[in-house]
């Protein structure tokens, strides 16, 4: 199993925006030390939710730092950037990290991005295939072009070229079987989401395989990445004390910000998994309904317990056919000093244990 480190740059009160930064950058370089095999950054913009506007900037800084690790997007937001300029950008930080890149995709969903942008939401999916189709075009010899229905320029040679051939490994990031089903005709590889339960998550592989199959790619199906937040204690009550505070502080912030639909609106179409965001929504208020939630999450979604425990359900991800594991061990402004211990304890007590 590969085994991969996850950053949001969340942004706590009590905590100053260049020590966001500077802790999960030591974080990244420290997981090199430890042998993790990967390190993702994720995009998101306008919120301290998460202080990742630029994270191709934020990875070149992690790739002067290290030497052997691989790179990930978790996600690029497709939307947000010119196509020509993803495709500029991706080849230098390959380039830059000598092919330690690895390009997690995805169309976005928090809405009052989309608003600041002044994109319209509901044509997220048609930017997101448009874009892919640009860029991969533009990482081949010769110049590109375009007449689509939202980017249109005349022929030129896009440069440089992606270190990687014949492209930089693509997941895209899927939360609706629909997403997965999508991944899986079109040949990437599939990355889940922090925020479904654990069965979701090997059910999702399961709809992936069968429409890779299905669309009848030569060679086995492609990679699955799963994002987990996770907390290695020494202790079952250690690690489920360390996660609470953490874990309600994202799923509370989430609640602000996270929702594709406008206050009082339906969701826009083909953004239907996204209900979810939207019951998150009284989480705020606290109360009984926030312990009821804080054990769903400790139970069902977020892996947090003894090694032993981590390991068994890491195991379980393995054999469902998710090989690789994007643990979020920050999540909700964890400690620095608590982010490092649990860290390390993986690579020593679980890392081990786990088939490989």
């Amino acid at each position: 199993m590969k085994v991969g480190v996850f950053s949001l740059m969340q942004w706590p009160e009590g905590l100053t925006q260049e020590r966001v930064f500077s802790n999960e950058i030591a974080q990244a370089v420290e997981a090199e030390r430890l042998g993790y095999d990967s390190a993702w950054f994720a995009e998101h913009h306008f919120s301290r939710y998460g202080l990742g506007p630029t994270i191709h900037l934020t990875m070149a800084n992690v790739a002067a730092k290290t030497n052997r690790i691989r790179l990930g997007t978790a996600v690029t937001i497709l939307p947000f950037m010119h196509p020509i300029r993803a495709a500029e950008e991706l080849a230098v930080l390959d380039i830059l990290s000598n092919g330690r890149i690895e390009w997690g995709v995805g169309r976005g969903y928090q809405r009052h991005e989309f608003d600041a942008f002044e994109i319209d939401i509901s044509h997220s999916r048609e930017m997101f295939q448009e874009s892919l189709d640009i860029i991969f075009r533009a990482w081949q010899d010769g110049p590109v072009s375009s007449k689509g229905k939202f980017w249109n320029f005349e022929p030129v040679e896009v440069l440089p070229k992606p270190l990687q051939k014949p492209r930089i490994p693509v997941y895209q990031a899927c939360i609706s079987p629909s997403s997965v089903a999508l991944a899986g005709r079109n040949g990437y590889h599939l990355q889940l989401d922090q925020f479904a339960p654990y069965d979701r998550i090997i059910e999702a592989r399961k709809e992936y395989v069968q429409a890779w199959e299905k669309a009848g790619h030569d060679g086995p199906p492609g990679k699955t990445a799963a994002l987990r937040q996770i907390i290695v204690g020494r202790t079952t009550e250690e690690a489920r004390e360390l996660a609470a505070p953490g874990l309600l502080w994202y799923y509370q912030t989430l609640a602000n910000v996270g929702s594709p639909a406008q206050e009082g609106k339906d969701l826009p179409d083909t953004y239907e998994a996204y209900n979810l965001f939207t019951q998150l929504s009284g989480l705020s208020a606290g109360g009984e309904s926030t312990d009821n939630f804080l054990e769903l999450l400790l139970n069902k979604v977020a892996i947090c317990g003894t090694a032993e425990e981590v390991t068994d359900k890491l195991t379980g991800l393995y054999e469902a056919g998710c090989k690789t594991v994007m643990t979020w061990q920050n999540f909700g402004g964890t400690p620095h000093e608590a982010t490092i211990a649990s860290m390390r304890r993986f690579i020593d007590d679980v890392a081990p244990n786990l088939p490989r």
